[in-house]
């Protein structure tokens, strides 16, 4: 499995598509450099994680540039655009909305609390109605734009996302993206943010490996430390971004890395722009389970300006074999004779574990389309399959529309919806012909 890593891109409004944007050249220039990594590895990714800061100031247009460079850079290494997962970093967060008074003193109502009693104040901020909105209010740009990818979040029942993939020998990797940014605001600095109480429910499970993603890593967090012991016990794989300094930390239980960003300000001390590619894969070695773990961190030289790797001593890259419990796929007993040749049992995997169907990857395709459609066809083809539901008028945007996908799937209707989808989307040819 492949996994193509970036943080911290920073699209800001007044630089993207001007005759004088700082940074052309160096996202042509990454675009680039991964295609030909992808191809040196002889693979495509099967997914790209971004670790927060997508946009600049929270800006809708800085979302609508986000977008379509997330496409072309899945059209140059070979990935379907339904493979990217999100979460939001402080950047995305929009700060005139969260400088207003009542979310400024729930903030401080929670940063004022007691370690101890900190999980029971989340809790209760997260799963009032109203308290909920108000922390999540900044964050409705970034909710509008991460839902064509099924990352958008809202409490108290989603706050975190999960996605499942499976790994060469048949188990699970579960890649979860944790959101930092829900205290967010102008008045950020080290151990004034947060992670939720349900990023603490992962769990240990048979045959799965666990990667996390989050945006700010554990000394920006108050609870970072009880994060850290927390994620050292059940996650191999911790991928960070917000400081824009790679590092890299092998244990023997599990890999950190914080990614340079890939647009860090040009006045910054330390100027190094840059990405990660992860290689996994499960091996079997004298009755062990081992997850390998290769991480090619590609960062930014000058004179001549182009990527490089970072180098782990006298390698281009940096390794970990990591032990992970027992585990077996289910295997079928039977075996059959076709001609005069046998054919063996063939290993089935464990499907139970698996999150993914065809259905559910059917319906993140389904979801990039959709949300590119007006707010007017969207609700067209919502009502048309009866699709809307009376209480989805008290929800915002991206979360109404998000219910639409999901019913469409649950009643077995991606096909009619997709047809009307596809309808709408040549309306909307035609009428630029037209013009």
């Amino acid at each position: 499995m492949l996994i193509l890593h970036i943080s911290d891109i920073h699209f800001r409004k007044g630089e993207f598509g001007s005759a004088m944007d700082p940074n052309h050249h160096l996202r042509t220039t990454l675009v680039r450099d991964a295609k030909q990594q992808c191809e040196q590895l002889g693979t495509t990714p099967d997914a790209i994680l971004v670790s927060g800061d997508i946009a600049y100031s929270g800006d809708r247009e800085e979302y609508q540039f986000a977008q379509t460079w997330f496409e072309e850079l899945c059209r140059e290494v070979g990935c379907n655009v339904s493979e990217i997962s999100v979460v939001p970093g402080n950047h995305d967060v929009q700060r005139d909305v969260a400088k207003k008074p009542m979310i400024q003193a729930a903030h401080k109502d929670i940063q004022n609390t007691e370690p101890q009693l900190l999980g029971g104040k989340l809790r209760g901020y997260l799963e009032d109605e109203d308290t909920g909105k108000q922390l999540y209010g900044p964050l409705e740009n970034y909710n509008n734009f991460a839902g064509q990818y099924l990352c958008s979040l809202m409490p108290p029942d989603r706050t975190k996302t999960e996605r499942r993939y499976k790994l060469n020998d048949g188990s699970t990797l579960c890649v979860t993206g944790l959101n930092s940014a829900f205290v967010s605001s102008h008045a950020d600095e080290e151990r004034s943010l947060f992670v939720d109480p349900a990023s603490f429910t992962l769990t240990n499970e048979y045959g799965v490996a666990h990667l996390v993603f989050c945006h700010h890593p554990y000394n920006w967090l108050a609870n970072g430390q009880e994060l850290a012991d927390h994620l050292g016990d059940v996650s191999q794989i911790q991928l960070f971004g917000h400081e824009h300094t790679n590092r890299v930390e092998l244990n023997r239980d599990w890999v950190r890395i914080a990614a340079s960003a890939a647009h860090p300000d040009r006045t910054e001390r330390g100027w190094e722009p840059g990405y990660n590619l992860l290689q996994l894969s499960v091996h079997h070695e004298n009755g062990e389970r081992r997850l390998d773990v290769t991480a090619h961190v590609r960062v930014w030289q000058n004179r001549p300006g182009q990527f490089t790797a970072k180098r782990d001593k006298t390698e281009d890259y940096f390794f970990q074999s990591i032990r992970l419990e027992p585990w077996e796929s289910k295997e079928v007993e039977t075996s059959e004779t076709e001609g005069s040749q046998l054919v063996k049992a063939t290993t089935i995997p464990d499907e139970s574990a698996i999150e993914e169907d065809a259905s559910m990857t059917s319906l993140r395709a389904l979801s990039l389309k959709y949300f590119k459609l007006t707010f007017s066809k969207k609700l067209a083809i919502a009502g048309k399959l009866n699709l809307l539901e009376e209480e989805d008028t008290k929800l915002p945007d991206y979360e109404r529309f998000r219910q639409v996908l999901l019913r469409a799937r649950e009643r077995g209707l991606l096909i009619e919806f997709e047809t009307e989808i596809d309808g709408a989307n040549g309306g909307i040819e035609v009428a630029e012909k037209k013009e």
